[in-house]
């Protein structure tokens, strides 16, 4: 079977490079739709005792020593640019370093919370359409 392309405007058999290509993409995987929420969806992910903690965790203490200073910086950096999102992209290195960094840190309900924060499927009710 012969396989026609179209380039510069011409119609013509593919070479058998192009039929390669043409073979090759058609195996591919088709790309994964982007996994964006709403902000407030992200925020409901977490549990009221988990926001209660990281809110507490957000408070300086300028008596305190600098790890616990640092700490208190890293959880507002985090708090933020989530303020500052329009959408929240679970596939982002960075929020997944935040929500990791929260369950190392202790403030989320138990092992394994930070995982199902970020891997659970997204509902449509959750999704970001913008």
């Amino acid at each position: 079977m012969k396989i026609q392309v179209m380039v510069d405007g011409v119609t013509r058999d593919a070479t058998p490079e192009e039929l390669n290509e043409i073979e090759a993409r058609a195996n591919e995987p088709a790309p994964t739709a982007p996994r964006h929420m709403t902000v407030l969806a992200f925020r409901n992910r977490f549990t009221k005792s988990e926001k209660v903690r990281i809110e507490l965790a957000a408070i300086d203490d300028p008596a305190a020593d600098q790890a616990l200073r640092e700490r208190a910086a890293t959880v507002r950096i985090g708090q933020a640019d989530l303020a500052a999102a329009t959408y929240v992209d679970v596939d982002r290195a960075d929020t997944r370093e935040d929500v990791l960094a929260f369950e190392a840190m202790g403030l989320l309900d138990g092992a394994g919370r930070a995982l199902t924060i970020l891997d659970d499927p997204i509902q449509a009710h959750e999704r970001y359409n913008g």
